[in-house]
């Protein structure tokens, strides 16, 4: 396995660890337009993005829960549901593909 793949295995890793620890956090950020208008072209989104700019980028979710750590939106997908999960700031905290 490369130095980029143990690399890659273990950000998944800390990412699914704080995904079930409660650690969910993410740090609001600042994207300037042009940045911005790049993500929702492209359909992108990034950690820090509000929920109103992931709403811009790909549009309402299927679902919304509600937690104490923060709310999650599902975005249904015939290849696996994406996820995003939300901190308790209101920002993106980390998304992933969820496949039955």
């Amino acid at each position: 396995m490369s130095i980029i793949q143990r690399g890659t295995v273990a950000a998944t890793m800390i990412g699914v660890a704080m995904l079930y620890t409660g650690a969910i956090s993410a740090e609001c950020r600042t994207f300037n337009s042009n940045e911005l208008r790049t993500l929702v072209i492209q359909k992108l989104i990034k950690e820090g993005m509000t929920a109103q700019q992931v709403e811009r980028s790909w549009g309402k979710p299927t679902k919304v829960r509600h937690n104490s750590r923060g709310n999650t939106w599902e975005y249904w997908n015939p290849g696996g549901d994406q996820i995003v999960e939300f901190g308790r700031d209101g920002c993106v905290a980390g998304w992933y593909t969820a496949r039955d």
